[in-house]
């Protein structure tokens, strides 16, 4: 169990989200093009840490709101564990281009930050339409590791509902059942990537 970062270092993390989400939000108001594209990808590179998260929704470490669960991780080879990460990769950043899509003319508000039992730092954030005032804003919560000068994200909680824990709950239900196993989650991973 890691130590909890003290306050200025939660500060430090919360300056961190701000400081990515900026960059990010300014690249998507530019003209869509393949160099923006490739520069969105090269700031979530720097900005999430896809080996941890990998490992993370493969039960190493387990899920905080799950009691029983089953380190899967540790049973991939070195060629799955690549594959995976890089599957697990492309969702990711799919899935955040979308909402950067949806969000980009919102007000993003930070909320503050909270020291998790396991060291990692939860930084909260809001989204509100400005063109829809009476729309719900959208909460995302960022959960980064590391210490100053080394922070990345290794899981984000939209809506109450944390990422790692959604695919793993789906890959242990995978990689349980009979016939299904590591080809399934490949071929799940692929599919959403196509937006199958």
């Amino acid at each position: 169990i890691g130590l909890a970062l003290p306050a200025a270092a939660q500060a430090n993390a919360q300056a961190f989200v701000e400081q990515e989400h900026g960059r990010l939000s300014n690249l998507m108001k530019q003209p869509a093009a393949a160099s923006r594209e490739a520069s969105i990808s090269q700031e979530l590179d720097r900005m999430v840490d896809y080996d941890e998260l990998a490992r993370r929704t493969f039960g190493k470490p387990c899920p905080a709101a799950i009691a029983q669960c089953q380190n899967h991780w540790d049973g991939l080879t070195d060629e799955q564990k690549r594959e995976v990460t890089g599957l697990l990769k492309k969702l990711v950043e799919r899935n955040y281009k979308k909402t950067l899509t949806k969000t980009v003319d919102y007000d993003i508000s930070y909320k503050g930050s909270k020291a998790l039992a396991n060291g990692d730092t939860k930084i909260r954030t809001e989204a509100k339409s400005r063109v829809n005032p009476r729309e719900a804003p959208v909460t995302v919560d960022y959960v980064v590791i590391g210490q100053p000068g080394t922070f990345k994200v290794a899981d984000m909680v939209t809506e109450g509902s944390s990422m790692t824990k959604n695919y793993y709950e789906q890959f242990h239900k995978m990689l349980t059942t009979p016939g299904q196993g590591y080809p399934h989650v490949v071929k799940r991973l692929n599919d959403r990537i196509a937006g199958r």
